[in-house]
């Protein structure tokens, strides 16, 4: 039985990791400093300066700027989060799970979360897009004027944006 956020096996790269497609980076229009939750070696399309992957253990290590995240999705995913909202600096990219403790603890104490409309079909790591979508949807959460700004920019096209601090903009 799969637990998880899992999908079929890409018969190309026998994988079951998904990543964050090139689109969205392009929509977002940020260059990020890290990220501290890349495969090995990271991904071309996603425009970060610096990769941290599972043997660099980037939730350990230190973080700058602005910072890319889409986690490891499961049990960890708290952790990770409590990490970006301590640096509060960059965008997170996870299920709307507003269910979960993570959700409260961290995601409302944001700057802003950006409820994503559609369903994201991830990638491979050939770039390849997922035959199905994931069983639920997805949000970006952002920390920081910067990527508040890059969201506030998308909201009429990928879904609908709360902002929950608004020193960013005078508020």
């Amino acid at each position: 039985m799969n637990k998880g956020f899992t999908h079929e096996k890409n018969s190309k790269s026998n994988s079951v990791e998904w990543y964050t497609p090139a689109w969205l980076f392009q929509k977002l229009g940020l260059k990020f400093d890290i990220d501290p939750a890349a495969p090995k070696g990271g991904l071309p399309w996603i425009p970060a300066q610096k990769f941290y992957c599972k043997e660099d253990d980037g939730l350990g290590q230190p973080w700058h700027g602005i910072v890319w995240l889409n986690p490891p999705y499961g049990t960890e995913t708290g952790k990770w989060l409590k990490r970006m909202h301590e640096h509060r600096q960059g965008i997170a990219l996870v299920f709307s799970r507003t269910d979960s403790s993570w959700f409260h603890d961290y995601a409302t104490k944001a700057d802003a979360i950006l409820y994503v409309r559609r369903r994201i079909r991830f990638v491979d790591a050939n770039g390849e897009t997922g035959k199905s979508s994931p069983g639920c949807g997805s949000i970006l959460i952002g920390w920081g004027g910067e990527a508040v700004s890059a969201l506030v920019a998308v909201e009429d096209e990928l879904g609908h944006l709360e902002l929950i601090s608004e020193k960013h903009f005078g508020g």
